[in-house]
């Protein structure tokens, strides 16, 4: 009587344990693109891993299997999304046109979609994350006051924008922008370039040097 084959247990899974390859990629990149989406929407509490792994079509063991915790896969997400916002403003404001042309493009890409405000989100998540994860969400949220400082700073030293604390009017302009995501704000204008184009005016307003406009 001959023997059975042995068994080839260099690509046996582990029960429940995904797939590898592309299709695991394409499982990750879904995850962290939905979790982003929901945690900047609705913040942290409200999210569950079980409302993602629907959203995803796959099951809640598959993004334990990519992720350890919700707090990793918040962390991941939210800085990923901070780091394509980084990029995407740096992008526009190298754009040619004035200033307030290039805040006004920074503001509609901002306003496309409603979101939680950063600090709401981050005092929900503290309790949950650990400090080393807090950091590094506050780094990348600092890329993004970074880039806005450096061209205020341009602005200063061209005499358009009057001295002052390049980070505080990063983080102000970056405020005001919140202001989109109230429905009584939204309803007073057509649209969110035009909605983008007053706040950016109100900004400016402040942030001027107003000699220069004599």
């Amino acid at each position: 009587m001959s023997k059975k084959p042995a068994k080839d247990t260099s690509t046996t899974r582990a029960p429940g344990r995904p797939k590898a390859g592309t299709d695991q990629t394409s499982a990750y990149s879904s995850i962290l693109l939905t979790a982003s989406r929901l945690f900047m929407e609705y913040g942290y509490e409200a999210v569950s891993l079980q409302q993602i792994a629907s959203l995803c079509k796959v099951t809640k063991a598959s993004i334990y299997y990519h992720f350890s915790s919700k707090p990793e896969l918040f962390t991941i997400a939210i800085t990923r999304m901070m780091a394509m916002g980084m990029e995407q403003t740096a992008l526009r404001l190298e754009e040619s046109g004035t200033l307030h042309e290039r805040l006004v493009s920074v503001a509609v890409a901002k306003m496309q979609h409603s979101h939680v405000d950063t600090e709401t989100m981050m005092r929900e998540a503290d309790a949950y994350l650990s400090p080393e994860q807090l950091a590094q969400i506050r780094e990348a949220e600092n890329r993004i006051f970074d880039v806005l400082a450096t061209h205020f700073q341009r602005e200063m030293d061209s005499g358009y924008l009057r001295q002052s604390n390049t980070l505080l009017l990063a983080q102000a302009f970056t405020s005001l922008l919140m202001l989109a995501n109230r429905e009584d704000v939204r309803s007073m204008h057509e649209t969110i370039a035009e909605l983008a184009q007053e706040l950016v005016g109100l900004f400016l307003k402040g942030a001027v040097n107003q000699t220069s406009q004599n």
